[in-house]
């Protein structure tokens, strides 16, 4: 297993012209793996049918939305958590805070300690 980067020059942020300009890496496209695919190989590994996994997934995908616009966190365990966070605009006095004040909302995922772990062993290549 390895993550696919590719060179690419930056300026620094904020200045004018982009100021001195270092390289960095940055992972080049990637391949998506759909919700068949990864159902194929949970079947593979485990005692339940592709089918099942299917439905377990797609459940997952109606469910996950519906917990989290009523402002719950979810914990997958070994997976990590799911929180939804909000945005909104300052205003100068907390009386004029108020739900016209938000503008936007955002999912993070929070990995657990075991799933960090296993990204560790992560390899890199250089993508030619």
């Amino acid at each position: 297993m390895s993550i696919k980067y590719k060179i690419i020059e930056r300026g620094a942020p904020g200045v004018s012209g982009g100021g001195s300009k270092k390289y960095y890496a940055s992972t080049t496209a990637r391949e998506k793996v759909d919700l068949k695919q990864l159902s194929e190989r949970l079947a593979a590994i485990s005692t339940v049918s592709e089918v099942d996994t299917i439905a377990v997934l797609q459940g997952l995908v109606h469910l996950l939305p519906e917990y989290l616009c009523n402002g719950s966190s979810i914990s997958l365990g070994d997976f990590g958590t799911f929180t939804p966070h909000i945005r909104s605009e300052g205003k100068d006095t907390p009386e004029a805070v108020n739900a016209q004040s938000i503008k936007s909302v955002n999912v993070t995922f929070r990995p657990s300690v075991e799933f960090k772990n296993r990204m560790k062993t992560v390899r890199f290549k250089k993508h030619s």
